[in-house]
């Protein structure tokens, strides 16, 4: 059985994220987690709720990130790439905040 391709975008917070890690190790993990959410999102990470209800957040076990992503027929989104960050990304709050004023939420 063949699976769906999903096409992934980065949202520019998302991108500049990224490209602010300077530890290149955590950048490869982060890419290549970004790269398999082409493959199956919806079977990864969990899905979020409130105020960000229809999307989801990936975190690696052991992982110093978390990928927040929303899938979109033939597309995901990745809305934030959150690095090294612990208190703020446990408010709920603080993310919705950052993606309301991205405009990434409807």
């Amino acid at each position: 059985m063949r699976r769906l391709t999903f096409r992934v975008v980065l949202a520019q917070s998302a991108l500049e994220s990224l490209q602010g890690v300077l530890n290149r190790r955590i950048t490869e993990q982060v890419d290549q987690y970004i790269t398999g959410l082409s493959v199956g999102p919806e079977e990864q990470g969990w899905p979020l709720v409130g105020e960000l209800k229809g999307y989801r957040c990936l975190r690696p076990p052991g992982g110093w990130f978390r990928i927040v992503y929303r899938v979109v027929p033939g597309e995901v989104q990745v809305a934030l790439v959150s690095v090294g960050q612990t208190y703020a990304e446990r408010d709920v709050r603080t993310l919705a905040r950052v993606l309301f004023s991205e405009r990434l939420l409807g």
